[in-house]
């Protein structure tokens, strides 16, 4: 009997992310993927400028912190990209079509009723950062309209929310653009295009703007006549906003001025879980904008009038499958072992018991005394840094969460009485008073920025979407859940996971937790979510295992080993505006062999370039340069332009570099000025050798004003180590006596060893591994001219007195030699600017380890080829 192959794990993964997932998914994933590989062909030249800087340029913030965006917001956006402008996958119906595989066990793929625009739904887990995405595909969008073609992108936004929570979320990030100006949105090249105002519910039309972005809660689309009818709490309900209705009353003003500015418009909504119902009023909304924005001669049949992006980390069915519509999904589960989300621990003790009593307090007396012991070891651990965490406990009535409030106030008044303690529901006669609702909201937008006093929050409902509390680091759940409750797993423990504190993206430095703690019903909600996402929760016992987290910070004791990191100006600026450069340059002084007019003339004789004469020329590039028939110079110069910003990756920038080569085919390029309207000549600038020169010439004049080297000046004599704010820290450590800082925080094994050789070597006097909070780089570019920031691994000062700048590696990659001659250059400034002696070293992994030095003069005294 033959033997079962064992299957692929690979398979098995694909496998078992097609029966988990949207039907659409996994083949649209590999298809981007294979795209987004191949150099994103198909995209706009516009959209692959946008792609290149979003996602190969390094950033920093105004505050000089890195930025970068994460793997799966990458990922979302060229999904988003590639369907709408290369698949050209408008329906429904062709996504369905071309995407998506059959269900499981026979069961009818769930079609759209209605399928009269492109409509694409993207499920990220909470905290994962929707917003940023939404305001990447902004930005797409209204580049795309202004630059290439308005009849399919949207020069206006609308941004919907399900709630006010929601709505004041969100308005943080768009209110007068702030995203786009504190996020890296808009290239420096592209900022001359950015002409958008930003209206949020209630702001009247401003002057008149290329673009706009309207902000607003589906509420203030319609008036409600069912209130009544939501199965949601009243509290839920006066917080954050009913569940859309079915019946519409009107429409305020928004609807009428996007109107005015005619389609497409971009609809993104956020917090989209409600949107399947395709009767109740948040859809039928939109689909009445859809059908005002279409041409008259369309005559309400498919167009380009909205285009409708749904996000939600949660975009289910009643039975729990996804939107057929979802084109990616980044799972809950995912989110967790990516550390981009806590990591939920469920807490477990033995004597945690329910006591049979009608008191909540008496009979949850001891999971109320966990989750406050749990609370505490949280405020100790995050004191030094400066961050306070809180409780949140969840009740079943109202009666019962007065009960625990009083009961926690009494017992604990230094931690919790009087405003330290928050409770969310409806007042004792069932009615929510206007204070109360002001109080909750004002709680959800301060509580995270250290000035509220709020210790602990007691509610009788689970908060679902908005409530964006990153300080919860124990939830204790003791209420029953069922079915008729209404919420999803992932939205019951989703309130407790948005991190504390925001590491890099691909990089977490520390792994942050909330603790659940809960009576059986609580427990039991929990375990479903871990069947859902197919993931188990560690556990921890109460009773022994304590919190603890690992602060770095600066050691005052040990002053006397810090180190002073002169601060220099950058040499590498990015140029802020193409058109100013394109505007100033001198074509006359540009070095080129004079171009040929006719075929056989003196010039094509004398012609030599690049070491080719002008027939060897023609052979090598006579597949690069081909152009169609021309009838006009004007043709041939466009045509010019747009190889031209091919090769730079740059946006078309007709206006200003048109003039520029036609300057230079008229008055430089021929050795003496011509009539580009004679046919000999219109013949000669089409010829493929004046294309190749010609291209060849502006590239190089236009990639040196993309980056410009400017000479450096001395803007801080030293920044001292001993500056850097504590930061916590999950990867190895070591304690060692020759550093500032308490421990040596080591990204990976080898740095650690590294760090205890500089321990123990002699000759060194001090040194610390350089922490990113410390924001040191060094910026560079990269092999493709793309601005980058170096950041260098230790710093140490040997007996000799000389600062040496250190990067260690376990393998090289394509850029590194870019990083080492940044990192020289630095040193060598910094020497000439200090009068202090710098010097970069570079010790890989391999030989080092083979070396095993025990001083630092024995590893400088290697060369350096003996590392490879």
């Amino acid at each position: 009997m033959a033997r079962k192959k064992k299957p692929d794990p690979a398979q098995m993964s694909l496998l078992e992310l097609s029966l988990k997932t949207a039907p659409c998914v996994p083949a649209i994933r590999q298809e981007v993927r294979d795209w987004a590989a191949d150099g994103y062909k198909g995209a706009t030249q516009t959209t692959r400028t946008l792609l290149n800087y979003w996602f190969r340029t390094d950033h920093r913030l105004p505050n000089g912190t890195k930025f970068q965006y994460y793997h799966f917001q990458r990922e979302s956006i060229e999904t988003l990209i590639y369907l709408y402008e290369v698949a050209q996958k408008r329906s429904h119906k062709d996504l369905i079509e071309t995407y998506a595989q059959s269900p499981p066990g026979g069961q009818q793929l769930r079609l759209l009723q209605y399928d009269d625009y492109p409509r694409y739904c993207i499920k990220m887990a909470t905290g994962s950062g929707k917003t940023k995405v939404i305001g990447l595909a902004v930005a797409w969008q209204y580049f795309n309209a202004v630059l290439e073609d308005a009849s399919i992108y949207a020069k206006t936004s609308l941004i919907i929310a399900p709630n006010v929570i929601v709505f004041e979320r969100l308005r943080t990030d768009f209110a007068g653009g702030r995203v786009f100006r504190t996020d890296p949105i808009i290239p420096p090249e592209l900022e001359l295009f950015w002409d958008m105002e930003f209206y949020m519910r209630g702001d009247s039309e401003r002057a008149s703007s290329e673009g706009a972005l309207y902000l607003t809660n589906i509420q203030q689309l319609y008036e409600r006549d069912d209130a009544g009818a939501s199965d949601e709490t009243e509290i839920m309900t006066a917080v954050l906003g009913p569940k859309p209705p079915a019946q519409t009353i009107r429409v305020e003003s928004f609807d009428t001025r996007i109107l005015a500015r005619g389609g497409p418009v971009f609809v993104a909504n956020d917090e989209a879980h409600h949107t399947h119902d395709e009767e109740n009023e948040w859809s039928k909304t939109i689909r009445r904008l859809h059908q005002a924005l279409l041409p008259p001669s369309q005559g309400g049949l498919r167009g380009v009038g909205i285009i409708q992006l749904d996000m939600s980390a949660t975009p289910r069915y009643s039975k729990g499958s996804l939107f057929t519509w979802t084109i990616f999904d980044y799972p809950l589960k995912q989110a967790i072992l990516d550390n981009v989300t806590k990591r939920p621990i469920k807490g477990i003790a033995k004597g945690i018991k329910e006591v049979p009593s009608d008191i909540a307090s008496v009979r949850y007396q001891t999971y109320l005394t966990a989750g406050v012991e749990r609370w505490r070891e949280y405020r100790d651990q995050l004191a030094p840094l400066k961050r306070k965490p809180v409780l949140f406990v969840m009740m079943n009535s109202t009666k019962d969460a007065d009960d625990v409030a009083d009961y926690l106030r009494a017992k604990y008044p230094g931690e919790f009485a009087g405003d330290r303690l928050l409770v969310i529901h409806t007042d004792r006669k069932g009615e929510v008073s206007k204070r109360d609702v002001e109080a909750a909201r004002k709680a959800s937008q301060e509580i995270d920025f250290g000035k509220s006093p709020i210790n602990c929050i007691v509610s009788v409902l689970m908060l679902r979407e908005g409530w964006d509390v990153q300080s919860v680091t124990v939830v204790v759940g003791l209420r029953p859940y069922t079915s008729k409750a209404n919420i999803l797993p992932e939205q019951t423990i989703g309130r407790g996971l948005r991190l504390m504190f925001r590491g890099q993206p691909g990089a977490p430095t520390f792994r942050e937790r909330v603790d659940v703690i809960g009576n059986k019903a609580f427990i039991e909600f929990v375990e479903q979510l871990e069947r859902d996402e197919d993931i188990e929760f560690e556990t921890v016992d109460l009773d022994k295992d304590r919190v603890v987290i690992e602060t770095i910070f600066p050691d005052l004791d040990k002053i006397a080993y810090d180190i002073a990191m002169p601060m220099l100006s950058p040499i590498l600026t990015r140029k802020r505006t193409l058109k100013e450069e394109i505007e100033a340059l001198d074509v006359s002084q540009f070095k080129t062999p004079r171009l040929p007019k006719k075929e056989g003339d003196s010039a094509a004789q004398e012609f030599t370039y690049e070491g080719y004469d002008i027939i060897t020329l023609e052979k090598l590039i006579e597949r690069e340069y081909t152009i169609p028939q021309v009838q006009t110079s004007q043709e041939v110069i466009s045509y010019y332009a747009k190889r031209i910003t091919s090769d730079l990756k740059l946006p078309s920038q007709f206006a200003a570099l048109v003039p520029k080569i036609k300057e230079f085919l008229q008055t430089q390029a021929f050795g003496e000025p011509v009539d580009l309207n004679d046919p000999m000549m219109i013949k000669a600038i089409a010829h493929p050798v004046a294309q190749h020169v010609t291209v060849k010439v502006f590239v190089a004049a236009l990639r040196e004003a993309v980056v410009e080297e400017q000479t450096p000046i001395l803007e801080h004599a030293g920044r001292c180590l001993s500056t850097t704010e504590g930061f916590p820290w999950s990867r190895p450590t070591l304690a060692a006596t020759k550093t500032v800082f308490n421990l040596v925080a080591a990204d990976n094994e080898f740095e650690k060893a590294f760090a205890l050789f500089l321990e123990k070597a002699d000759d060194v006097v001090r040194f610390a591994k350089l922490p990113e909070r410390f924001n040191f780089t060094i910026p560079y570019t990269d092999s493709a001219a793309n601005l980058r920031y170096y950041e260098p691994d230790f710093v140490a000062v040997t007996e000799d007195g000389i600062h040496h700048l250190i990067e260690t590696k376990g393998r090289e990659d394509i850029d590194v030699k870019h990083k080492d001659l940044a990192a020289e250059l630095w040193c060598e400034n910094a020497t000439i600017l200090t009068g202090t002696e710098w010097v970069y070293r570079k010790v890989l992994q391999k030989g080092f380890e083979k070396l095993q030095p025990t001083d630092f003069e024995d590893l400088i005294a290697l060369d350096p080829i003996s590392f490879l």
